[in-house]
């Protein structure tokens, strides 16, 4: 029997779990801002911005996933993008059964002065108005979805074709700029997609509640010359901060996951 998952918020991470996803035993319904912009099986517009429930496709699902976004970067943008759509979904979801409320969360919960091996252990302690309002999104999740929630926390994105430090250096008016810590933590969207179809497959949201996504920890400098080469990394940056701040990923590991 086929699999139904809604997924709220779709957008470029939905098209590429569709895309893994693809040949399985799975029918994904998404609801998006923008249903022009993307390309998905059954996608329907919905903008929570217009505080209006939506209707769900299907009366039963095995997963809803939400991804969210903030409706711009201030404080007031951040509270419409997490806190205010769940509201919304929880009503819309009110007569819908389903097994797992997925919500897509951020490592900048933990706050830029927690340093060291950072796991789902370490309670978060946000240093920003982002972080915080990110971490009141998770415990609305748990508050709202209970048991059948389970939330993802996202190290920083990238994919091939973004890349912020060759943008910085072309663009480089001559003011260094001050980097947090010594470690880049990252995640590859391919990855992130990946990790989302393990999840679903082996129906970890039954016994978990939570896991931090990050594939790699790579030092800034590192990584500065593997995308210049011999370029001076002292040029265009301050790294006075030697601190190691890791994100983990070893719960996912332990249970199956490979990088």
């Amino acid at each position: 029997m086929k699999k139904n998952i809604l997924i709220i918020g779709f957008g470029d991470l939905a098209q590429r779990l569709e895309k893994q996803l693809l040949d399985k035993d799975v029918i994904i319904y998404g609801l998006t801002r923008s249903p022009k912009k993307y390309k998905g099986s059954k996608l329907k517009e919905w903008d929570w911005l217009n505080q209006e429930p939506f209707k769900a496709p299907e009366k039963k699902f095995d997963s809803v996933i939400f991804f969210p976004k903030p409706a711009d970067f201030s404080e007031s943008g951040y509270k419409l993008g997490f806190i205010e759509p769940l509201k919304i979904i929880n009503k819309s979801l009110k007569d819908i059964e389903f097994k797992s409320f997925i919500g897509i969360s951020s490592t900048r919960v933990y706050g830029t002065h927690q340093e060291g091996k950072l796991s789902e252990l370490n309670a978060p302690e946000p240093s920003d108005y982002r972080g915080s309002i990110i971490l009141e999104y998770e415990k609305l999740i748990q508050s709202l979805f209970q048991s059948n929630s389970l939330i993802l926390r996202l190290s920083g994105l990238y994919d091939d074709n973004t890349n912020w430090l060759k943008d910085f250096i072309k663009n480089f008016n001559g003011v260094k700029r001050d980097l947090p810590n010594k470690y880049l933590n990252r995640l590859h969207r391919d990855e992130c997609a990946r990790i989302l179809a393990f999840v679903l497959k082996e129906e970890l949201y039954l016994n978990n509640h939570l896991f931090n996504c990050s594939s790699s920890s790579i030092t800034y400098e590192e990584y500065f010359k593997s995308v210049t080469g011999s370029k001076d990394f002292k040029k265009y940056f301050n790294n006075t901060n030697d601190s190691i701040r890791k994100i983990s990923s070893e719960r996912l590991r332990e249970l199956g996951f490979e990088f």
